[in-house]
């Protein structure tokens, strides 16, 4: 049987949402964008509540609307000293290791940010495949394109897959496709126009944990794992 795949977002997932580095990228993103369009940061920050939730990210608005050239834009927003924000963290990789199956990083950030954050928390060698944006074709999360280009480059089934972000708006197109999907964290309140496009009330992800290091207590409940321990006590 084809050992699981365990896919990973980055921000706020990997590392804890009090860590300062995506507050400094997010602040980033908003001064690219005043300074690139000549406009006030209030004007910025609605702007770019109407691209994420129109686009998935600020980026697939700026290059339609205004030719960014991404390698432009990513260059700004990820100018980040990853390895003095993010500590390592050893639990993070005992866990990763102790996966039986292979794990990748899905990140709407760029594979070379996604790089220095692994590498800074530790974990960079346990991880199969960083698929960023540049793999996603700049077509971010949560549109299902990744998803399904992701899973067809894995050579895996959506029903051998896990999946753990921060974001609901994330975990739902993974789960329609029938993908295991796991929260982590609490979900922050969005903003704007994102508001109309956050995933119905009634829509629970398969589970939800305080971090992402927890992730072994809901393993249970994952298909694979389940049918694994059943052919084992067989």
């Amino acid at each position: 049987m084809t050992s699981p795949l365990f896919i990973f977002d980055l921000d706020n997932t990997l590392y804890p949402r009090e860590l300062p580095i995506w507050h400094m990228v997010d602040d980033r993103i908003e001064m690219y964008v005043m300074q690139r369009l000549g406009i006030d940061a209030e004007s910025a920050k609605r702007l770019r509540m109407d691209y994420l939730a129109d686009y998935g990210s600020t980026l697939q608005g700026l290059v339609r609307h205004y030719g960014v050239r991404p390698e432009d834009y990513l260059g700004y927003i990820h100018d980040v000293p990853a390895s003095e924000l993010v500590p390592p963290r050893p639990e993070l990789g005992e866990m990763l290791a102790a996966l039986p199956g292979k794990c990748v990083v899905l990140t709407n950030g760029s594979w070379d940010y996604a790089h220095r954050v692994l590498m800074a928390l530790g974990v960079a060698d346990r991880m199969e495949e960083i698929f960023g944006i540049e793999f996603m074709e700049y077509i971010a999360k949560p549109s299902p394109f990744p998803y399904k280009k992701l899973l067809r480059v894995m050579g895996t089934t959506a029903e051998n897959s896990l999946f753990c972000d921060d974001s609901r708006r994330n975990l739902l197109p993974a789960h329609e496709m029938g993908i295991f999907t796991v929260q982590v964290g609490e979900n922050t309140e969005p903003q704007g126009a994102l508001l109309l496009k956050m995933p119905p009330p009634s829509f629970r992800p398969h589970a939800v944990i305080r971090d992402v290091c927890d992730l072994p207590d809901v393993l249970h409940a994952f298909p694979p794992m389940a049918k694994a321990r059943q052919g084992g006590n067989g």
